[in-house]
């Protein structure tokens, strides 16, 4: 196959949502507590909410590391749009979600995550119809 129209590398964008995403990983894992305070108005302090945290950091740390390896290994153009798809539906999913629970948000830091999880959505959406496709010899 030549692959027209994408590098077979991570993309600027990936790289973004990678550190991005382990940005968010640390955050919950070292600081649950601290980030549940910061963004949510209804906060409430239990070693429950702190453990979830920690596994919600733990998870992203593994689909980053799953996402990152089949950036890099896989040379197949069909699976790379069907991350990018994949990881654009993810970033929409989390703004429809902070749409829907909007008022157990707290300002600024609900603008700012809404603010990432459009920017990622477009982002996302962009790259998969810009990557160009596998053309046969």
């Amino acid at each position: 196959k030549i692959f027209i129209n994408y590098q077979i590398m991570p993309t600027t964008l990936d790289w973004i949502d990678h550190v991005a995403g382990l940005g968010y990983a640390f955050q919950l894992i070292l600081m649950g507590d601290a980030f549940m305070g910061d963004n949510f108005n209804a906060h409430v302090t239990n070693s429950a909410t702190t453990t979830m945290c920690k596994y919600s950091g733990l998870f992203i740390l593994g689909m980053r590391a799953c996402h990152y390896i089949a950036q890099t290994k896989v040379k197949d153009v069909e699976v790379k749009k069907a991350m990018t798809a994949a990881g654009g539906a993810v970033w929409g999913a989390c703004g429809l979600l902070t749409l829907s629970t909007w008022a157990e948000g707290k300002t600024p830091n609900l603008f700012v995550n809404f603010g990432l999880q459009v920017f990622f959505t477009g982002a996302y959406a962009h790259q998969y119809m810009t990557m160009g496709s596998a053309k046969k010899d």
